[in-house]
């Protein structure tokens, strides 16, 4: 079995619950839920792992909230084979409700990813577009699938529309809230190297170079360059708003 990168937030059991509970009265019978980035570089900042989401770099995201670990799993498996092949992956999704269309399961490939969703009772899925205060190229979705067809999951969907759009807002806020720091695109697509992120931390205690330098055995011109380096890619123009703009974008707590 092949190890799975994505490791589920440590959501409440009685969190998820609500949360699964108000989409199965909908026809939704799993789901997971992230922060990704639109397709063209966001603005503001400099990181290239940001400009494309493309499916080998969605499979490598560190974190991710998780109906079930059945959908996980599911999750790796369509990301590393199918997602490339797969038309509805491949939309241009608008902000809130989108319905993907039916898979095509012609072909040897077709009928492999045919047998993935049968394997997980998977008959439609979709995803559910939100807008996040963190940045204004970034957008929260909810990842959505169903084992109802598509015209009645269509049907259900569409006819609760404002009702669900409204309360599947507040509980991206809520989860946007507890686990920023682990899902904003930045840290969870590993855009900062590990000795970056603890400069950047310390930082933001208040800790000064030379300080830095001892707590993480570095040089202080060690320190420097990453300091250097982190307000090239935030575009800061000083170490104080360095730490103010990782805080907006969920950097840090």
């Amino acid at each position: 079995m092949n190890t799975i990168d994505t490791k589920p937030c440590q959501i409440s059991p009685q969190q998820l619950r609500l949360i699964s509970d108000y989409m199965a009265q909908y026809g939704i019978t799993e789901f997971f839920y992230g922060i990704t980035t639109k397709s063209r570089m966001p603005q503001g900042i400099d990181f290239k792992k940001l400009s494309r989401r493309v499916p080998n770099e969605m499979q490598k995201a560190q974190y991710s909230v998780f109906s079930s670990e059945k959908i996980r799993r599911f999750r790796h498996d369509y990301l590393q084979s199918f997602a490339r092949i797969d038309a509805g992956y491949q939309e241009k999704n608008v902000m809130g409700l989108n319905i993907w269309r039916d898979p095509d399961y012609s072909g040897g490939k077709g009928a492999q990813f045919r047998k993935l969703m049968e394997q997980y009772g998977l008959n439609s899925r979709g995803v559910w577009y939100f807008p996040v205060k963190y940045h204004s190229d970034w957008t929260a979705v909810f990842v959505f699938f169903s084992s109802l067809e598509r015209n009645e999951l269509t049907q259900i969907l569409n006819d609760n529309m404002e009702e669900i759009n409204a309360q599947l807002q507040l509980f991206s806020s809520s989860l946007n809230e507890q686990f920023i720091t682990q899902i904003n695109p930045i840290t969870n697509f590993n855009c900062l190297s590990d000795k970056s992120l603890q400069v950047l931390a310390l930082t933001a205690e208040g800790y000064a170079c030379d300080e830095i330098s001892q707590k993480l055995k570095l040089s202080e011109s060690g320190v420097n360059y990453h300091l250097t380096r982190l307000k090239e890619l935030f575009h800061a123009k000083n170490r104080a708003q360095l730490v103010n703009l990782a805080h907006t974008l969920g950097v840090l707590d």
